[in-house]
């Protein structure tokens, strides 16, 4: 090298991104590369001759899912068909036999590479869009698909924790975490849910989806969390489980959520609802008569819009198991229908009837 050319700076290393981006270029390129396709026979879409509604894709799209159809039917598992796929997945993210074939793609190549720098790359990939395609199941199915190839799971609760921040409520993360819990079963995995859970319910204590996950770990999976469960140990998750919601239903005692929560406790505890009976008589009250008999419960939100629609619900289906509170609880029935919840009017005229003395006809 002369004396000249030592005095260049030097080529500082690309980062991480501009690589990406470079990337993103080359893949989006290789559709007009025809030297790299001339082996291939493009199949144009069998659409009808004259189509009602022609559809106006993209003519990059169009050309690469032509180039596509001729891959698979061939069954081409290459680094050139992997990046035809990226192309046409930045065009339709929801397409089930592109990520079904880029899967394949994958798995195909993972095998001579033992140190899984596909899959790793691949991740790397979900890691940056999934965020952008959280609601898309194929693109978790996928995902799934390659932590399996890597056999490691080590950081997949955190990255969905990561994905819940954005949207805490999206179906298709929750059953990831969930498919996670109970494919790998590790002690470590289960250790910090219950906590976690708390964390979101704490930030929103109407989010069904975390009592949903709430009730999956108390009670659908502890065989595998927890095998050697005793009875009595059962009996004090109920307790803690009756106890904790109860809590949740005095700062919030409008939210549904946790009113279907305590029945389902209630339930998959062998509890009678009239174990809470105490509890539920005070939301079903007005304010008013909650001042006139000082009888506020001591945590109560007192901003609460009372009676509470699903503690007068509660109690009348209390009352209906007693024949001696039948009354009582078809007055509670009507009071639904009449006052508290009258667009379902109909519904409640139904439970009355259903619990009322049965006519007897001559």
């Amino acid at each position: 090298m002369s004396a000249e050319a030592s005095t260049q700076p030097a080529t500082e290393p690309k980062k991480e991104d501009e690589e990406e981006e470079e990337e993103d270029e080359e893949e989006s390129s290789i559709v007009d590369d025809d030297e790299l396709w001339k082996d291939i026979t493009p199949i144009p879409q069998a659409d009808a001759e004259r189509p009602m509604v022609q559809i106006a894709y993209h003519p990059e799209y169009r050309k690469a899912m032509n180039l596509f159809r001729g891959l698979l039917e061939q069954d081409e598992r290459s680094e050139r068909a992997l990046k035809l796929t990226s192309v046409i997945l930045q065009y339709n993210g929801a397409h089930y036999t592109v990520w079904n074939y880029r899967s394949q793609i994958l798995k195909h190549l993972h095998q001579t590479d033992p140190e899984g720098k596909h899959i790793q790359k691949e991740l790397g990939m979900l890691n940056k869009y999934m965020g952008d395609m959280r609601k898309s199941y194929q693109a978790w199915q996928h995902r799934a698909l390659m932590v399996e190839l890597l056999e490691d799971v080590s950081k997949e609760i955190a990255f969905v924790d990561k994905v819940l921040k954005a949207d805490t409520k999206n179906y298709h993360t929750w059953t990831y975490r969930q498919s996670l819990l109970c494919r790998y079963n590790q002690p470590e995995m289960w250790a910090g849910e219950l906590s976690a859970i708390e964390g979101l319910l704490v930030e929103d204590i109407r989010n069904n989806s975390a009592w949903n996950h709430r009730f999956f770990l108390s009670f659908d999976t502890f065989p595998l969390h927890s095998p050697d469960l005793t009875p009595e140990q059962f009996t004090k998750i109920v307790d803690r489980e009756i106890e904790f919601t109860k809590q949740q239903i005095l700062k919030a005692p409008n939210n549904p959520s946790a009113w279907n929560y305590l029945r389902g406790v209630l339930r998959r505890g062998s509890r009678g609802l009239n174990s809470v009976e105490e509890f539920v008589i005070p939301l079903t009250k007005t304010a008013h008569e909650l001042d006139a008999e000082n009888s506020w419960p001591i945590d109560l939100n007192k901003r609460s819009d009372l009676p509470v629609p699903a503690a007068v619900e509660l109690l009348a289906d209390i009352y209906s198991e007693s024949q001696s509170k039948i009354k009582q609880a078809l007055e509670l029935y009507d009071l639904l229908a009449e006052k508290l919840d009258p667009i379902r009017k109909g519904y409640w005229q139904f439970r009355s009837q259903r619990t009322g003395p049965k006519q007897v006809t001559a």
